[in-house]
């Protein structure tokens, strides 16, 4: 069953909130979504193409880490 998905990045002290999220179908699609939306912010300069110390964190609703991903 979908379920809405959050992501978080974070960098040291500074972490950017997702409060749209998006919704999948399971945690599999939501990470094609979390690097889809890596390769967004990339692409817009938004997120250095170095994001060696940079983290996405994807969450479900309830606010549980379900995964992170390294962003090197």
């Amino acid at each position: 069953m979908p379920q809405r998905y959050f992501f978080r990045l974070v960098h040291a002290e500074t972490v950017i909130e997702d409060t749209t999220g998006v919704v999948a179908d399971d945690l599999d699609q939501a990470l094609v979504e979390a690097l889809a939306a890596i390769a967004e912010l990339r692409t817009e300069g938004e997120l250095p193409g170095d994001a060696g110390d940079w983290q996405l964190e994807i969450k479900d609703e309830a606010g549980i880490l379900l995964s992170t991903l390294h962003l090197d």
